[in-house]
């Protein structure tokens, strides 16, 4: 029999035909049967143990969107595409043999999904003109480089003390160079972005070398750009204008250029100082640099030639401690005391944050592991240990404050070259001849099995479903649910429906190109993939950041050039105002980064603040509160506990109240400004005017 009719062959195709419309019709039924959903909340909430919560609804609406998405796939998948496998296979098979047109097909699939997030959901209109930005903190690095740029120094405040408040010191550099050019301030976000998304094309031949070099076929590679592609964390840092894609794209590369290195005996210097300059990226990627250093003294039979390039290379970041020190007086980065001194908790909000990724990424982690050791390679174990333990670093300075993984990111294609690199370990051979031996038998030993195992899947799903009902749940855990269920169910009970099969020689199954891409497409699956749910909302400009480029817009036009701003958000406001600033929360104020923590919150970097200090001692004129007027106390005391404790606690604090919570200035904005009493400006709060139709 041959390769192609295994997937057209009748058991295989009414499968996923089945499926795929009994998952239709259950999501029609979650969409409009109101029975089904009062059901499925009360047995919901028999399970979790309390009472069913008003968002709940909502919730399994868009579980019901899901799940008729998915059915509608698999249908289409069944009648279309594996009736037609023979033309599909040839078309494909012809895009994995040739390095260029994979590289091609994922670089179109970057501009056509990436690039529109930059152009839409990245900008909007203001006063008649078109401006871009950066995620928050981006936009911190951006007004570092627009002082050096300046020729202010890399500074936060032009007139205030050298503090470090960026980690990302060849990106910041990068970012200055952009301001030399001659691009007008609205525009230059845009420019940064579209480095972006050119550094995250550049790394697709990087994972297409690494995957070949670690001995991945063609189907390993392809599932490994579409993992990189398709990844929803990916495209999100890559889209905010983080120094994530430059990190990664060094990283892989020095990876790469290591492993060929040892393979031919020959070590270059040139690699070596690729490896260091990894650190200047970001300051605590240092990490990464010291496992790549490690993977080399331990593939490479030169060692001492690698010692003594190890040793030259260690010149760059030695040379930017020694600028750190003179130029800084620390000798870590400001934001690296902030986020890791005075904090007891640091450990538990890391070992959290990991398990928030490990929950998202547990099909790839497991496949991952399993199969390094089943391949028990040299070089995969390695690049294993090498992954977890940064893992463990990432978990000890307490994670990060932000959605969507920006640590585990510049690492990720590594975990799914390792994943995918699995799936060509395992003895499909040994899996099918079990299943179909217990199924001949129907002993109770195998009805016991089959019994234990479904219900632990439904055991599962019932975990999934109310993790995801809860309110504190991802946006999104109830697509990955769903995929990560059909993974399971498709492999149990596609290796039954397999097993059936006498007609088919069972040897021939274990070299099925078919069989392993239809494997692979559900490992994929199982990672948090750009779906049309959430896409919509990354083509949504974020209502937060145009708020904040107004209000800095605002302070820009109506307050003297000498004001002082004091803000928890400490980029898009400060950038576009172009005013002295005081960090509330510290990122760039030495005092604030040193002290412990002020709260019970979990958030790195969001749980130091002292407004004694902030506001009694350095005193501004204007204080942006998170918060919009009129304000319920009840509302706010619940606001002055947890994660965001600053906010609460600010309109609570007898300075604010004295002096500032007085004076609000009378246009509208989506958080209050605030002018102190001790301002020559405070008399005018009411005459500020808004935004003209055109700002130059």
């Amino acid at each position: 029999m041959s390769k192609d009719h295994e997937l057209r062959s009748y058991p295989v195709r009414g499968f996923v035909v089945a499926v795929g419309m009994s998952l239709t019709v259950f999501g029609l039924l979650l969409l409009t049967s109101r029975q089904l959903n009062s059901w499925l909340i009360l047995s919901l909430a028999l399970w979790m143990g309390k009472s069913p919560k008003s968002h709940w609804p909502s919730r399994l609406h868009i579980i019901g969107e899901n799940v008729l998405l998915g059915g509608i796939l698999m249908v289409c998948i069944g009648w279309l595409v594996l009736s037609r496998w023979s033309f599909l296979k040839s078309l494909i098979q012809a895009v994995l043999d040739k390095k260029w047109a994979l590289l091609l097909v994922s670089a179109l699939l970057i501009v056509a999904v990436w690039l529109p997030v930059v152009l839409v959901g990245h900008s909007t209109s203001i006063a008649g003109e078109r401006y871009w930005w950066l995620g928050d903190d981006a936009m911190i690095s951006m007004r570092y480089a627009r002082n050096l740029a300046n020729g202010f120094g890399l500074v936060w405040n032009p007139s205030g003390e050298r503090v470090e408040g960026y980690t990302n010191f060849l990106w910041t550099l990068y970012m200055a160079f952009v301001h030399l050019l001659p691009i007008p301030t609205p525009k230059i976000s845009l420019v940064i972005l579209l480095t972006n998304i050119l550094l995250a094309i550049a790394l697709i031949p990087v994972i297409i070398r690494l995957t070949r070099i670690l001995g991945g076929d063609s189907f390993v590679t392809a599932a490994t750009v579409a993992g990189y592609v398709l990844n929803e964390d990916t495209m999100f840092w890559t889209t905010a204008g983080f120094e994530t894609p430059l990190l990664s794209l060094l990283f892989l590369l020095a990876i790469y250029r290591v492993i060929k290195e040892a393979q031919q005996g020959k070590p270059r210097l040139l690699t070596f100082l690729l490896v260091a300059s990894i650190s200047l990226v970001r300051a605590d990627a240092l990490v990464l640099s010291g496992l790549v250093y490690l993977l080399a003294l331990l593939l490479h039979t030169k060692r001492k030639l690698v010692g003594i390039y190890s040793a030259l290379s260690l010149a760059l970041p030695l040379a930017h401690e020694i600028f750190r020190i003179l130029y800084y007086g620390d000798i870590l980065p400001n934001t690296a005391y902030l986020k890791t001194s005075g904090w007891d908790q640091r450990y538990k909000a890391g070992l959290e944050y990991v398990a928030e990724f490990a929950r998202d990424y547990f099909v790839v982690i497991g496949l991952a592991v399993v199969g390094v050791f089943l391949a028990r390679q040299r070089m995969q174990l390695s690049l294993l240990a090498a992954y977890l333990a940064y893992v463990a670093y990432i978990a000890y300075i307490g994670g990060d404050a932000f959605p969507h993984f920006r640590f585990f990111v510049p690492v990720l294609p590594l975990l799914l070259i390792l994943a995918f690199l699995g799936s060509q370990t395992f003895d499909l051979t040994r899996m099918l001849r079990y299943l179909q031996d217990a199924f001949k038998r129907r002993s109770l030993r195998t009805v016991t099995y089959l019994a234990l195992f479904i219900s632990g899947l439904i055991l599962i799903a019932l975990s999934l479903v109310s993790g995801f009902m809860s309110a504190k749940a991802i946006q999104g855990l109830g697509t990955r649910a769903f995929l990560s269920l059909t993974l399971g169910f498709g492999l149990i009970i596609g290796g039954l429906v397999l097993s059936y099969r006498q007609e088919a020689p069972i040897h021939s199954l274990q070299q099925s190109n078919s069989l392993r891409a239809l494997l692979l497409f559900l490992f994929l699956l199982s990672t948090p993939l750009i779906v049309p749910e959430h896409y919509r909302g990354f083509l949504e400009s974020n209502a937060a950041d145009i708020g904040n480029i107004r209000i800095g817009l605002l302070l820009k036009q109506n307050t003297l050039p000498d004001s002082k701003v004091a803000d928890f958000w400490a980029g898009s406001v400060f950038y576009f105002s172009e005013r002295y600033g005081i960090d509330l929360l510290g990122k760039s104020d030495r005092y604030i980064a040193r002290l412990p923590v002020s709260s019970n919150g979990s958030k790195p970097g969001h749980n130091k603040f002292d407004f004694d200090y902030s506001l009694g001692v350095l005193k501004p004129d204007f204080v942006i509160a998170n918060f919009s007027l009129p304000v319920q106390e009840k509302k706010m005391r619940r606001a002055a506990t947890g994660d965001w404790a600053f906010t609460g606690q600010l309109y609570f604090h007898q300075v604010f109240r004295e002096h500032c919570l007085r004076y609000p200035v009378n246009l509208r904005t989506w958080r209050t400004i605030f002018v102190c009493d001790w301002s020559p400006q405070v008399n005018n709060r009411n005459q500020w005017k808004e935004l003209p139709h055109s700002v130059k």
